[in-house]
């Protein structure tokens, strides 16, 4: 049979209901989802979990030595790949707002660095970083000028510095940037992901001095634990299995779409029909009904990256559509072992008659 004669007979048994793809291409579409779904809802949880960690501040890592931390090797940390931000602290005078003279405020100079640790956004603006707490206990803003014992003190940003088990000391303060040509207390760093050469980085920022003073490495938020390894999480994730789990369940599915239909295939076979066309016939036929139920399977998919509101969207995509083409190729092979095994029979040709009438066959018009 030529080639336009096989596609002819394709449409007609695709059309008439006989291949029934409809069905075929839902229960595709239910496999694939099944296991691409659970897979995006666990990449979301690691997602959230790092989210979680660097929000509380668990990725912060810092150093103290006092008067021993050169500021401008801090802020040149943030050079660093896995560095997002680096700064430099020391304590400062505090500070009375002229409205209670009595009340005296926390304060800590900082390099300018250390707007990206604690998330000091400043547009441009020069003066200082008051906690949020702070800030709407003296009703001030970015670009408001705080009256103070010793002057006006402008308000450039507001930062927050909530109470998750992070380091207490930033939580009701006032942050005062400062040149970093000069000697701090600590160095602290935002760093994701987190590795292990992250401490020599900070030990890097020592003045070298012939002065043995110990130095403390440490971590701004613990409750988190001391790392979460999000790479480890995501090798490891149980979903991981549905890339060959979902594949070997559409295999079955093409066998058993093709072996259902032996007695048909047996028939045209016995009629006349070549191998080949037989074996393109009914790989196309289920590449219809493959083909649509995967579509399907990632419209879902898209669906539910976007209600999850997931960030890793290219990459969550690029792993369901490999489940979504192996699981395609996965079903072509197992329709075409069914197709493999189907033999010529002569018996076959009384078996098909009892069939349901009307059922499209193929090689019913040989030329």
């Amino acid at each position: 049979m030529r080639i336009p004669g096989v596609l002819s007979e394709v449409w007609r048994n695709v059309s008439s209901g006989t291949t029934r793809a409809v069905i075929f291409a839902l229960v595709t579409a239910v496999v694939v989802v099944v296991f691409t779904v659970a897979d995006v809802v666990t990449i979301h949880h690691i997602e959230a979990d790092v989210h979680q960690f660097q929000a509380s501040a668990a990725d912060v890592r810092t150093i103290s030595a006092p008067g021993q931390v050169d500021g401008v090797a801090c802020d040149q940390l943030s050079a660093v790949p896995s560095v997002q931000a680096a700064g430099a602290v020391r304590q400062a005078p505090s500070i009375t707002a002229a409205e209670a003279p009595g009340v005296s405020m926390t304060a800590y100079e900082v390099s300018d660095g250390m707007a990206g640790v604690v998330g000091a956004t400043t547009t441009g603006q020069t003066g200082a970083w008051v906690e949020s707490a702070l800030a709407n206990v003296l009703a001030v803003g970015p670009g408001d000028t705080l009256s103070t014992a010793d002057g006006p003190l402008q308000v450039a940003s507001v930062f927050d510095w909530p109470n998750d088990g992070r380091d207490p000391r930033f939580g009701f303060a006032i942050l005062l940037p400062v040149q970093a040509a000069q000697s701090f207390d600590e160095c602290w760093i935002r760093a994701w992901p987190i590795a292990d050469d992250n401490d020599t980085l900070l030990r890097s920022t020592l003045i070298v001095s012939t002065d043995s003073s110990p130095f403390l490495v440490s971590q701004v938020n613990r409750n988190l634990g001391v790392n979460l390894d999000a790479h480890q999480q995501y090798e490891q994730r149980l979903t991981r299995h549905g890339m060959w789990v979902a594949p070997l369940a559409l295999f079955l599915i093409g066998f058993i779409a093709t072996w259902s239909r032996r007695l048909e295939h047996a028939a045209n076979l016995h009629a006349g029909l070549d191998r080949g066309s037989f074996s393109l016939g009914v790989a196309l036929e289920s590449l219809v009904w493959v083909v649509a139920g995967n579509l399907l399977a990632l419209m879902v998919d898209v669906a539910a990256i976007r209600i999850l509101g997931m960030a890793s969207i290219g990459p969550v995509m690029a792993t369901c559509g490999t489940i979504a083409w192996l699981s395609l190729a996965a079903s072509l092979l197992g329709t075409l072992v069914a197709a493999f095994f189907i033999r010529d029979k002569p018996e076959s040709t009384a078996g098909l008659r009892r069939e349901r009438h009307g059922a499209g066959a193929m090689g019913r018009r040989l030329p």
